[in-house]
């Protein structure tokens, strides 16, 4: 409901959190403790990571794909977080040694 309103940070966050639902299916972790850090790590990294996922595909911001990134977040979770950090410092490297 709150998708088709446009609320934008409620769209971020419910589209990471299911993102991080979608990471703890797919993992063999089945507990319920790891299902709710995968949510709540899935919607924060959703909410604020969602820019570094659009700028790395390349892709406009619109509000469909605003939620893709997000939810793209949300599946990669924390250790995304570290991954894309570790791409985005190489790239930073790289343009300041260019």
């Amino acid at each position: 409901m709150l998708c088709t309103i446009g609320i934008e940070g409620e769209r971020t966050l419910l589209a990471g959190a299911l993102g991080g639902a979608t990471r703890w299916i797919a993992s063999d972790r089945r507990g319920w403790q790891a299902a709710m850090l995968a949510i709540a790590g899935g919607a924060l990294a959703g909410h604020y990571v969602w820019p570094m996922i659009l700028w790395l595909l390349g892709m406009e911001e619109r509000p469909q794909t605003i939620a893709m990134a997000a939810y793209v977040a949300g599946t990669l979770g924390i250790s995304g977080v570290r991954a894309l950090s570790a791409i985005v410092d190489a790239r930073a490297r790289r343009m300041r040694d260019a």
